[in-house]
């Protein structure tokens, strides 16, 4: 008997399936696609929008290994991803392996284990043609919006330059945001609230629970302060008040579960409670999927189910099982009599299950030890979602006072309202995160979760007992508390909330959403404020601004939506491939023809009050010194903003006027010398913050980055913040001599150094570390422990010495 072929994507997904079918069977992986677009258009619009695919260069070995393997065995199955992408790998290994595509066997695996890989071999099925015409047909369209949209975007603003037709929609909404806030006119507003206590003899005083109030309606009507004028009349009359209690409401609330996570509940829960990236997230939930080693007896497992999917749906053995794990750890009490149901979105594909464990016998305890870090806290989220969503719902015992205020000779009375909440029985809470986590994870709500929080009880704080008309006093301090507040403008888009408004909007798929955030952030078109959120630079403004003035369809997000929509008809078998690009195409053209007719994109050039010092009668140079003196002008380029002179090309001097075009700051000269010419360096501050600088430039161009004036410890080096070459890598602080190819010191921090020594053990220096709402200082040895508050100045090591975290990262 002759073996079967079992081609997957990835080695690591290989090695998992071929201990589960045996000797009978040989795994091999394609390690992606094996065929793709030339670098070149590769589309011939005329003839029905053919492709021109070609091997992917660096697969010719793999694709060579694959053949000879296929020509030895009697049965092929290709087992790549269950999704668009994955059935148009197939169809192309088909191609290379078959001749022809209707005699390959398709076989799906919605988890890596022994169960649901005998399940995909035990069902092969044809080419689903409709499947991968999908993804040829989105292939295609981002293509020519590729190809055609940077070439205009070349010839308007900067060569170079890329725009795609979905990532280019996602940037303008982040540009919308941006001016949102611009526009955004704060309002003042006051909070008004007291603290109030139950009548008590003076003797009782310090025993008796107080509690907050805050100011609700004046005369029946709900009152908003909006002026300290109003707050000062209405503190004067709240602090003489006689507190009487009018109406008190008990109510019992409860607070429905989530569903299991979907690829886009996934990334944004991720980035909020873990703080990963969407990329990296889906990188993590990858290896999780493809196989684990849990040690000798378990070997490799796939811990959890496809990971990009838009479904809630979990199979009924899936629902059995985790029912049967609640009764057993939670107990009886916590099971719903009949499972939770959730609605998965509208056009959601329901293929794929939810995101969940593959076996509830892999609890996150036992395989810890078996996990890198992030997997096990990326397991762990998806372990407690998933249980969570088929726990009982959540009881509170809520109680709502409603305070009057009415102080003598006043012509107001007022109402205060106070609220609190007990939980009474946790349910899906237990296991579904602390408080802090919820509020967190409920600010990256969707639609329907955020309704569903907007019935929740306000806060947890607790009541005394209380009864309908009894006399309150007022307690002072703190008394009546009038804070004068402002509104706030909306908050950026990080990653979390961009994938949700992309969810929402209907933009991309669950397997493009880490894709589509990716190329934003690839590109100079953004840039991240704190490490978290996205800002658009001056760059994005002006490809998204040039976009939208060429009125270009596809830049609205409800057309790339519906376009979103009638792929998903294609894949359906609704629609024909070639009847959609036609009907798209032929409008593009003629948008794009039109767009190609107007000015440049970039601002005009604007004169400034300066002679250009490179030039003219005083010039070093003897070509440069017989042009007559040049002016020069305010330029932009993509790069940023700079003074050009008028006699260029022949005079190339520039320079530098800052991110904002206001101007570059004057350097600072050092005492550095210049490790190629001699002469001093000075401080220049320039896209990307300070450098040193050779001021004998332009004549010597040398350049590095700023000490941070603390030694190497590991070579006497300087410690130098390292910005990666990698685009969206972490900066790091390490040694001078870091990329230094003779000398090279590996030594790096990811916390700034300061030059100060340690207190407690008399270290060089000290690190900043902490967040940004609690930034601490601390010994960078984690032996020592020292730590303080930064806002804090250097104290005595007794008041100080407390549990400290390594700062120095492996090499």
């Amino acid at each position: 008997m002759g073996k079967t072929l079992v081609v997957v994507e990835s080695p690591a997904k290989a090695k998992t399936i071929k201990k589960y079918l045996g000797t009978g069977y040989e795994v091999l992986a394609s390690k992606g696609h094996v065929k793709d677009l030339p670098k070149k258009m590769g589309i011939d619009v005329e003839k029905g929008f053919q492709e021109t695919y070609e091997i992917v260069p660096g697969k010719e070995k793999v694709l060579q290994e694959l053949k000879a393997a296929a020509k030895q065995a009697d049965d092929i199955l290709l087992a790549t991803d269950p999704d668009r992408e994955g059935e148009a790998i197939a169809w192309h290994l088909a191609e290379e392996l078959t001749g022809k595509p209707d005699k390959a066997k398709r076989v799906e695996f919605h988890e890596i284990t022994k169960g649901g890989v005998q399940k995909g071999v035990a069902s092969p099925r044809q080419l689903n043609k409709h499947l991968y015409d999908a993804q040829r047909a989105r292939r295609v369209l981002d293509r020519i919006v590729g190809y055609d949209v940077s070439a205009l975007v070349w010839s308007k603003l900067a060569f170079g330059l890329s725009a795609g037709r979905v990532q280019s929609v996602a940037l303008r909404l982040i540009v919308d945001k941006e001016l949102e806030i611009e526009a955004f006119v704060p309002e003042e507003y006051w909070n008004i609230g007291t603290t109030l206590a139950k009548s008590a003899a003076k003797g009782d005083k310090a025993k008796r629970q107080t509690f907050a109030a805050r100011l609700a309606q004046e005369n029946g009507k709900k009152l908003e302060v909006k002026d300290g004028e109003t707050a000062a009349r209405v503190k004067k009359d709240l602090e003489s008040a006689k507190y009487t209690i009018a109406k008190i409401t008990k109510a019992e609330r409860k607070r429905k579960t989530y569903a299991p996570y979907t690829t886009s509940k996934l990334q944004q829960d991720a980035v909020n409670r873990l703080g990963f990236g969407a990329k990296r997230t889906m990188q993590i939930a990858q290896g999780l999927y493809e196989g684990v080693e849990l040690g000798k007896d378990l070997g490799t497992v796939g811990l959890i189910t496809y990971m990009r999917t838009d479904s809630t749906r979990v199979s009924p053995d899936a629902l059995n099982a985790v029912r049967e794990f609640i009764e057993t750890k939670y107990g009886k009490t916590n099971l719903p009599a009949d499972p939770n149901v959730f609605k998965s979105k509208k056009n959601s594909q329901d293929a794929h299950e939810a995101i969940r464990p593959t076996s509830l016998e892999y609890t996150p305890d036992k395989v810890k030890k078996h996990l890198k870090d992030d997997q096990f806290k990326l397991y762990k989220l998806i372990w407690d979602r998933f249980v969570a969503s088929q726990m009982k719902e959540a009881v509170y015992d809520q109680t709502s006072v409603e305070t009057e205020a009415k102080a003598a000779g006043a012509s107001s009375t007022y109402m205060l309202r106070s609220s609190g909440r007990v939980l009474k029985f946790a349910g899906w809470l237990e296991v579904y995160g602390a408080a802090s986590d919820e509020q967190q994870a409920g600010a990256e709500d969707s639609n329907e979760e955020a309704s569903a929080r907007a019935e929740e009880p306000e806060g947890e704080a607790s009541l005394p007992e209380l009864s309908e008309g009894e006399v309150l006093e007022l307690v002072a301090p703190p008394g009546v508390l009038a804070e004068q507040k402002f509104t706030q403008p909306p908050a950026r888009y990080n990653e979390g909330s961009l994938v949700r408004e992309l969810e929402e909007r209907g933009i991309g798929r669950p397997s493009t959403y880490a894709e589509i955030i990716s190329k934003v952030q690839a590109r100079d078109y953004v840039e991240k404020v704190d490490g978290r959120s996205f800002r658009p630079t001056q760059l994005g403004r002006m490809v998204v601004n040039g976009l939208l003035e060429s009125q270009l369809e596809f830049m609205d997000p409800a057309f790339t939506s519906g376009m979103e929509e009638e792929l998903d008809e294609v894949e359906a078998g609704n629609e024909e491939r070639v009847t959609l690009l036609s009907r798209f195409y032929k409008k593009f053209k003629n948008q794009l023809d039109k767009s190609k007719k107007g000015k440049r994109w970039n601002p005009d050039p604007v004169p400034l009050d300066e002679l250009c010092d490179s030039c003219g009668p005083n010039a070093e140079d003897e070509k440069l010194r017989a042009l007559p003196q040049g002016s020069l002008s305010k330029r932009w380029s993509k790069n940023g903003w700079f003074a050009g002179c008028s006699n260029y090309p022949k005079c190339k001097a520039t320079k530098d006027m800052g991110p904002d075009g206001n101007g570059a700051p004057p350097p600072k000269e050092t005492d550095i010398d210049c490790e190629k010419c001699g002469k001093k360096m000075a401080i220049r501050s320039g896209r990307y913050g300070e450098f040193l600088s050779c001021t004998g430039y332009p004549a010597c161009k040398n350049a590095r980055p700023v000490p941070l004036g603390v030694p190497c410890p590991k070579c006497g080096g300087d410690i130098i913040e390292v910005r990666p070459k990698k685009k969206g890598g972490k900066t790091f602080y390490g040694c001078s001599r870091y990329n230094d190819e003779t000398v090279k010191c590996d030594f790096k921090l990811w916390q700034k150094p300061l030059p100060e020594p340690c207190p407690a053990c008399g270290a060089s220096y000290v690190v900043l570390g902490g967040t940004k709402a609690k930034p601490m200082i601390a010994c960078a040895d984690k032996e020592c422990g020292y730590k303080r508050s930064a806002d804090t100045p250097e104290t005595e090591p007794s008041a100080t010495h407390a549990a400290g975290e390594a700062a120095v990262a492996p090499a």
